[in-house]
């Protein structure tokens, strides 16, 4: 699974249209509203990274946010964003970006969420540790990055994963799978990505881009979430990091 590919699947018209069921239906989580408005406040400039069609940055415009940008890699779902907002009556600077190589200059925000565990659609580890340090760059000292995964050790995937020492690449029988945590999720509307990481996979790449853990609890931990909310998305880990001072 590449980039173009990703790219793709999040431009086909089936996929648009379900995360803008999403915006309507959906709306902010619970969960993301006490993270969010813990770490950040209304005056900060925001980014919503991997925006798809502004659930989450169209949320906080909504609830006061001045200064919210968004920005995905597929620009219909940049598109559409842009829509919804002038529809809406709400003020986001929605652009299309790649997280590995952000257009952003350095240390342009207050604060970046990359929600619907988002960062883990990128192909290769290696990947998303440059967009942890793309993140870095753009984000300002002292500043909160926050994002959710998907938690191999969650009793979910217990029957999904093989033991690791067990696992090998084997070009001829599925050439998506490259590395141990990779999934291909069958959707209604296409097949899409996600690597699903365990906690210690994590905080190791946090560590070495740079980062500064701050806490990370499973969703079912912060709020107890609307119906619509359990059926858009099964339970993740919410992280929060920051970008040291020095």
């Amino acid at each position: 699974m590449n980039i173009a590919r990703i790219r793709s699947y999040f431009n086909d018209p089936r996929t648009v249209e379900y995360y803008l069921k999403a915006v309507a239906n959906v709306g902010l989580w619970e969960s993301e509203k006490e993270i969010l408005d813990r770490y950040f406040d209304s005056e900060m400039d925001i980014l919503d990274l991997g925006c798809g069609v502004g659930r989450i940055a169209l949320g906080l415009a909504g609830r006061g946010y001045s200064n919210v940008s968004g920005a995905d890699l597929a620009e219909k779902m940049i598109f559409q964003a842009r829509e919804i907002g002038v529809v809406l009556g709400l003020s986001v600077d929605f652009s299309q970006q790649d997280a590995t190589r952000l257009d952003y200059e350095e240390a342009s925000f207050d604060g970046i969420v990359f929600g619907f565990n988002g960062l883990m659609q990128i192909p290769l580890r290696s990947n998303r540790c440059r967009a942890l340090r793309e993140i870095r760059r753009t984000l300002r000292p002292g500043g909160h990055f926050v994002f959710t995964t998907l938690d191999r050790g969650d009793r979910l995937y217990e029957s999904v994963f093989l033991d690791e020492s067990n696992f090998e690449h084997d070009p001829s029988c599925n050439p998506d799978v490259l590395e141990y945590g990779d999934r291909h999720f069958e959707t209604a509307h296409g097949t899409t990505f996600m690597h699903v990481p365990t906690r210690g996979e994590v905080r190791e790449d946090l560590e070495s881009c740079g980062w500064q853990w701050v806490e990370d609890r499973m969703r079912s931990e912060i709020a107890h979430e609307r119906p619509e909310v359990e059926a858009f998305s099964e339970n993740c880990r919410f992280w929060v990091v920051k970008k040291p001072t020095h």
